[in-house]
C-alpha cells in the first residue's frame, strides 16, 4: 500500500477530526513531550490548523506552563498564536488528598509551589468561542489533564455535540497506571474531570492511554539523531530528555516512552493508528485506590455518552520518522 493510500484510508476511517482545526490543549514543562508534539505539529502540513494554545495544570501549575508554552511557539515562529491559561487547579484532588495516596512516580504540579507570574488567563472562554464560532469545525487535542475541557462541557453542554472531535493523550484500559497501580497521571490529576469528558456526547473520541504509549521505545538512538543537529529546539530537548526524564545523559542505555508525541502524530496522519477499539469508558471519581482508573461506562449514568476509540497499536517505524524530522527541522 502506498503512504497516499493509507493516508486516504486513515482519513475515510477517522473522518473530519482529522482535517478539522485545532485546539492544542497542554499541561506543558520546559519541553519534554509536550513541546515535542507542539513542534511535530507546527512543523507539518498542519501547521495552520493550530488556532490556539490552551494550558491547564498537570505536569506543572498553569501559569508556568503557559509561560514554557509561549517561549515554544516564539521559537517555532508563531509568536501570535494564542497561548491562554484556562484552569488553574483540578475540579476536586487537592495537595492533601495527594498526601494519602503517594503518587508511584510523580505528583507532578502538587509537590511544586504555584508561581507568582500572572500571564494571561482566560482560556475556558477561548475554548467555547472557538467551538460556537466553527462549529463541527474544531479538533481538541488534550495532552494533559482533562480539567478546561471538562469546565467549557459544564459551562456550555451544548456544545459537545459542535466539537468535531477530541484526541486525547491519558488513561489506561488494559495496562498498568502510571501514577497509581490503577490510574495514569493524567486521568489521576483530574479524575472528575476526565469523566465529564468521556461520559460527554462529544461525537468523536479517540484516546490515546499507556495501552499504545508502552509499546513505544524510546531510545538513545533517536536522541542522539535529534540532539546532532544544533538549533534553539534541540537545545531545550537535549536538556529535557538528556538531564530530565528519561536521562539519556546519565545513562545512555536507559529506555522511555513516546506519549503526547503519538496523539500529534494522529492528527498529522492518522494512517500511523493500525489497531484500535471502540469501548464506552468512565472514569473511578472515588477517593481510594483506584482514584482516576478507566472502567466500562454503565449506560444508565450517562446514556447520552458517545464511545471512545481506543488506540492499541500504530506503525512505529514511521513515528519516529516522522518525530526525528520534525524535531530536527531548520
Amino acid at each position: 500500500m502506498t503512504v497516499h493510500m493509507r493516508l486516504l484510508l486513515g482519513l475515510l476511517v477517522f473522518g473530519t477530526i482529522a482535517s478539522a482545526q485545532i485546539i492544542f490543549d497542554t499541561d506543558s514543562g520546559a519541553f519534554a513531550d509536550d513541546g515535542a508534539a507542539l513542534t511535530m505539529l507546527l512543523r507539518s502540513p498542519r501547521r495552520k490548523d493550530v488556532q490556539g494554545i490552551t494550558v491547564v495544570s498537570g505536569n506543572v501549575w498553569a501559569r508556568s506552563g503557559a509561560g514554557y508554552m509561549s517561549r515554544n511557539v516564539r521559537l517555532l515562529g508563531l509568536p501570535k498564536l494564542p497561548v491562554l491559561i484556562g484552569t488553574e487547579e483540578p475540579l476536586v484532588h487537592t495537595v492533601a488528598m495527594v498526601a494519602k495516596e503517594k503518587p508511584l512516580e510523580t505528583d507532578g504540579a502538587f509537590s511544586q509551589p504555584l508561581p507568582t507570574e500572572h500571564p494571561p488567563h482566560g482560556g475556558i472562554d477561548y475554548i467555547i468561542r472557538s467551538i460556537d464560532a466553527a462549529p463541527g469545525k474544531i479538533t481538541i487535542l488534550a495532552i494533559g489533564p482533562l480539567t478546561n475541557i471538562a469546565v467549557a462541557l459544564r459551562m456550555r453542554p451544548d456544545i459537545a455535540r459542535k466539537i468535531a472531535g477530541i484526541v486525547i493523550m491519558g488513561g489506561n484500559v488494559h495496562v498498568p497506571g502510571n501514577a497509581s497501580k490503577a490510574a495514569e497521571f493524567n486521568f489521576w490529576f483530574d479524575p472528575e474531570a476526565a469523566q465529564v469528558v468521556l461520559r460527554s456526547e462529544i461525537p468523536n473520541k479517540v484516546l490515546f492511554a499507556l495501552d499504545v504509549c508502552n509499546n513505544t521505545q524510546f531510545t538513545r538512538q533517536i536522541f542522539d539523531k535529534v540532539v546532532a543537529v544544533k538549533t534553539p529546539i534541540t537545545a531545550l530537548y537535549r536538556e529535557e530528555f538528556g538531564n530530565g526524564y528519561p536521562g539519556f545523559l546519565k545513562n545512555p542505555n536507559v529506555q522511555g516512552y513516546l506519549w503526547d508525541e503519538l496523539a500529534a502524530t494522529y492528527l498529522i496522519d492518522p494512517s500511523m493508528t493500525t489497531t484500535t477499539e471502540t469501548l464506552f469508558l468512565d472514569v473511578d471519581s472515588t477517593f481510594g485506590a483506584s482514584y482516576g482508573a478507566v472502567k466500562p461506562l454503565d449506560r444508565d449514568l450517562a446514556p447520552a455518552a458517545t464511545p471512545v476509540r481506543v488506540v492499541l497499536n500504530m506503525e512505529f517505524p514511521r513515528v519516529y520518522d516522522l518525530y526525528i524530522k520534525a524535531l530536527t527541522a531548520q
